[in-house]
């Protein structure tokens, strides 16, 4: 693999474009006909939005998620308009202009947002495009029970205002378009709960409520033949068979990582994107009896030495996994002892063959993974990569070329 960067970052993170299409592909392939959904909020889950998004662009990807209404606008910057863009987290007092103006897509969690959207699209001169969120479980965002049906009277209240439509007339209505409809799963990481069976049942109910509800409106509040139905996240996709609805949001497994306990990204075909490396700059003989970073709280047991490497707290990499953490270099595994500190960590090496300079494989393929670290960390793998911060370059890194001079 070659990398396009040569800035001589002590610490950075590779990310591998062709793993990270190739898993897109084994993903959509495992959810078809139903769509793949790219979910690619938190900065694409650490791995970098600028180098995740027109990776999968470049690959014919075209549907996107996020979380933020400010993370959906810089994606738009990004992919421009051939791209379908959604978030659903957003406050009830934040501005919903920009957003539809852009054309975002986005999820009402709330009877109040109904209002806000259709009062946004008038003043930009636009449909709203949304995707109705029903809470069937999780209980974090989304539509009650009672405000769910709250949602459905008000959406016909809407469009009867909005009267018939002439010919002639630019008028669309109440200006608000559904193309969707949304939940979340809260266990699917665990096939053997029933409350995956119930979230199914719930979100099945509400779907044919929406469903009556368009046909009833005659168009005028959307399609309910083209309604996008998602309920199902990286762990749905991944243990579900078949799963309801015509697509899924897919984060985690995008990037190579598993959501599972029992099962690694090998065993799932996917191959983990981010390689977090640095390197050692400074080798020390220390004597036994000699302490470790802050609070002393490892001590040599023997003559011994140690490597610092550049990477902390700072640059996101978890302190909880002091003392019991691992790096690679040169291919073997070696303990990070003492406490992780804000810049660095020290590294014990011992006999090993390591010299200044060598690299360090803080995760990745060839390396200690993610889920290891989560597990050091007392997290997971999710939290691990996403909290990766803008102090560590993010390095795309393109296949190594085989051809010869000439060919």
């Amino acid at each position: 693999m070659t990398s396009t960067d040569s800035s001589g970052a002590l610490v950075r993170a590779e990310i591998d474009v062709a793993a990270l299409q190739a898993n897109a592909a084994v993903l959509a392939e495992r959810l078809g006909p139903a769509r793949l959904k790219c979910v690619v909020k938190a900065n694409a889950y650490g791995h970098g939005i600028d180098i995740v998004a027109r990776g999968l662009y470049a690959a014919g990807w075209r549907d996107f998620c996020v979380a933020t209404i400010g993370e959906a606008l810089r994606l738009r910057q990004i992919l421009g308009e051939d791209a379908a863009i959604m978030a659903w987290l957003y406050g009830p007092e934040t501005d919903l202009d920009a957003a539809v103006a852009a054309g975002i897509e986005l999820g009402v969690s709330a009877v109040d947002s109904l209002d806000r959207l259709r009062d946004a699209a008038r003043r930009v001169n636009t449909t709203a495009r949304i995707h109705l969120k029903v809470d069937t479980g999780l209980g974090r965002n989304g539509l009650a029970p009672a405000d769910w049906a709250r949602a459905l009277e008000h959406l016909q209240e809407l469009d009867a205002e909005a009267g018939p439509v002439a010919a002639d007339s630019s008028e669309t209505g109440p200006g608000l378009e559904i193309v969707g409809l949304m939940s979340h799963y809260a266990v699917a990481d665990e096939p053997e709960r029933v409350e995956t069976g119930q979230q199914t049942q719930i979100f099945t109910f509400a779907h044919r409520e929406l469903t009556a509800v368009l046909d009833g409106a005659q168009g005028r509040l959307g399609e309910s033949a083209r309604l996008e139905v998602h309920i199902a996240n990286s762990p749905a996709a991944l243990t579900l068979s078949p799963f309801p609805g015509t697509a899924a949001r897919v984060g985690l497994s995008l990037f190579g990582l598993s959501p599972l306990e029992d099962q690694d990204a090998q065993d799932l075909g996917l191959v983990p994107v981010m390689r977090l490396v640095s390197q050692v700059v400074n080798l020390k003989d220390i004597p036994s009896g000699h302490g470790a970073s802050y609070g002393l709280t490892f001590t040599a047991a023997a003559d011994t030495r140690f490597a610092l490497v550049p990477g902390g707290y700072g640059d996101g990499i978890a302190r909880t996994a002091s003392n019991r953490a691992e790096v690679s270099i040169r291919g073997t595994r070696y303990p990070v002892v003492g406490r992780i500190a804000m810049d660095q960590m020290i590294v014990e090496v011992g006999a090993g063959e390591v010299a200044i300079g060598d690299e360090v494989v803080i995760f990745g393929p060839d390396g200690p993974s993610a889920a290891e670290w989560g597990a050091w960390a007392d997290t997971i793998n999710y939290e691990i990569v996403t909290r990766i911060n803008d102090r560590v370059d993010r390095v795309e890194v393109l296949p190594q070329s085989t051809d010869g001079p000439g060919l």
